[in-house]
């Protein structure tokens, strides 16, 4: 232990250059204090190596040396102060050949290097400490074993009764699932395996501690208790693994759509003015902005791709102030503001400019929950999920149908339902088949799916007909991960489809949009991005132009 007393005296001599330092600005005044108190804390941790040392010495004298002898020999204690004392010296280290440099430095551009350091310091220290204390921890654990036995032992089976129970409910409740849904049987097998493997492993635990626990006195108390934390950490795994299969295979057992029953996106322009005034007495003028005026996109769009300094000028003339528009005059009127609003008196000298454009955005959605639908209200959306389901009104945007867990849900945009369709069998040329939400059915020489009346929602809510097996097979060879709007794109904002229920004919969506309504049903629209889609809003900053003012 030389080599630690030395140490002291050596940090000691540092703790002076230190707190001269400490008054510098460079890096954090928090940092540098816990490194100036790292001498400090590297003499305790070595007068606590010193002390478990003399303690580990002096285990003979212990009055259960004879029990405690064959534990110590056979694993080795005295790798607990080997470890401590490397610990120590990788902390020392730490701090003399690099913190302490840094610190003389004070060079604020290394403060991130610096708190890396001082947090692996800290651990290092940390990990001595825990090390350095092992000995004791060990002791008192082994005796602790041995005076508890039975207990320990009664503890152990009722644990693995415990375990035996959990495997049972989870492996019943597995199978449920493996015969309800045949395509996830693969993976329901994969989950109980695992389970078995953590049942597997408490009992070979459990067993281990029986066999030392007839021994008596002879039984080897290292084992008797390492395998009985050993069953108690397996009880809370195959708890928690319990909690996160049952409810990843309850999800099997609930279906979810999230259609776009709505869409509505409001376009707003902000004017800035600059007032001022000439003459001996004027001061520097002021400037200020109008409340929001809400435009409609025509006019957003064209404020939005001009590049004019200002839109109107406010001069003197020789018997009234002159007001100059720089834009067309139904622009203008379109912003529906007062030239002269809050005017300072005085002020004849006036610049008017575009300072912000920006849009709020709205959806209303209808949530279909196993076999109970939910039709919400308007919700504020951010813009880049507003332009990103705008093709898709009046489809589902969200489908997890039933037999699949949540992150198999489908988030392409999609007709309502139809991801919900069973696959078809073929008997003699026409497709049969059946599931929780229909069945396939011919008539009149055509085939159809049908939807059993719990799920009629998914044809009120979709288009006005109903999906056949061709509309199906489109759907099935479709391009996954991309939207799909059927064989025809008659479906989404600008199919022919959507305006045939009557939902989305009284939809605002249509309601502020009637010509491109009209082109959809007649097919003459096109999913083309207007100029203004995804612009997000934008701040002119342009400033008054302001008369040299």
């Amino acid at each position: 232990m030389k080599h630690y007393n030395k140490c002291i005296f050596r940090f000691l001599s540092l703790i002076i250059a230190m707190f001269l330092l400490s008054g510098c600005a460079g890096l954090p005044d928090g940092q540098v204090h816990q490194v100036e108190s790292m001498p400090y804390r590297l003499i305790q941790q070595a007068e606590l190596i010193k002390t478990k040392h003399s303690y580990f010495d002096n285990l003979k004298n212990n009055s259960e040396w004879e029990f405690i002898k064959p534990y110590l020999e056979n694993e080795k204690w005295s790798k607990f102060l080997v470890k401590s004392e490397n610990e120590y010296k990788t902390a020392q280290e730490i701090y003399t050949l690099k913190l302490l440099p840094m610190l003389e430095r004070d060079d604020p551009e290394e403060t991130s290097a610096f708190a890396v350091l001082i947090v692996k310091f800290n651990s290092h220290i940390k990990s001595s400490s825990s090390a350095a204390m092992n000995i004791e921890k060990r002791i008192a654990f082994l005796l602790k074993t041995r005076n508890t036995a039975p207990a320990i032992h009664k503890q152990v089976n009722s644990e693995y009764s415990k375990i035996k129970n959990i495997q049972l409910e989870l492996t019943n409740k597995a199978r449920q699932a493996y015969n309800d849904y045949p395509k996830k049987q693969e993976d329901i097998i994969s989950r109980i395996d695992k389970l078995n493997d953590f049942v597997n492993q408490a009992e070979t635990s459990k067993n281990k501690v029986t066999n030392e626990f007839v021994k008596r006195d002879a039984a080897n108390y290292a084992i008797l208790g390492d395998e009985s934390v050993n069953v108690s950490r397996s009880l809370k795994t195959i708890s928690d693994y319990q909690n996160t299969t049952g409810i990843k295979l309850d999800q099997l057992y609930k279906s979810y759509t999230k259609v776009l029953a709505d869409q509505r996106i409001e376009y707003f322009v902000v004017v800035g003015r600059a007032n001022w005034c000439e003459g001996e007495y004027c001061g520097e003028g002021s400037s200020r902005n109008y409340p929001p005026s809400q435009v409609d996109d025509k006019v957003y769009e064209y404020f939005d791709t001009s590049n004019l300094n200002t839109i109107a000028t406010m001069r003197p003339g020789w018997s009234s102030i002159n007001f100059k528009l720089s834009i067309p005059e139904a622009k203008w009127n379109a912003l529906g503001i007062e030239k002269q609003w809050m005017w300072p008196r005085g002020d004849n000298y006036a610049d008017y400019w575009i300072n912000k454009l920006y849009v709020n955005t709205y959806h209303k959605y209808i949530e279909i929950v196993n076999d109970k639908m939910t039709e919400g209200t308007w919700v504020k959306v951010d813009e880049t999920s507003f332009w990103k389901d705008y093709d898709n009104l009046g489809m589902a945007i969200l489908t997890k149908p039933y037999g699949l867990y949540e992150d198999d849900a489908l988030s392409e945009a999609q007709p309502v339902g139809i991801a919900n369709i069973a696959t078809p069998v073929m008997k003699n040329g026409v497709p049969t088949g059946s599931n929780q939400y229909g069945e396939w059915r011919h008539s009149n020489g055509s085939s159809f799916w049908y939807y059993y009346g719990m799920y009629s929602m998914f044809g009120h809510i979709g288009g006005s007909r109903r999906y056949g097996y061709n509309d199906w097979s489109s759907y099935n060879s479709r391009t996954r991960g991309k939207a799909y709007y059927g064989r025809n794109n008659e479906y989404g904002t600008y199919g022919s489809s959507t305006y045939s229920n009557t939902r989305y004919q009284n939809s605002d969506y249509a309601k502020r949009n009637p010509g491109e309504v009209r082109a959809s049903k007649t097919g003459n629209s096109s999913r083309s991005k207007t100029s203004i889609r995804g612009a997000g809003s934008s701040s002119r900053s342009r400033g008054a132009a302001g008369g040299g003012k």
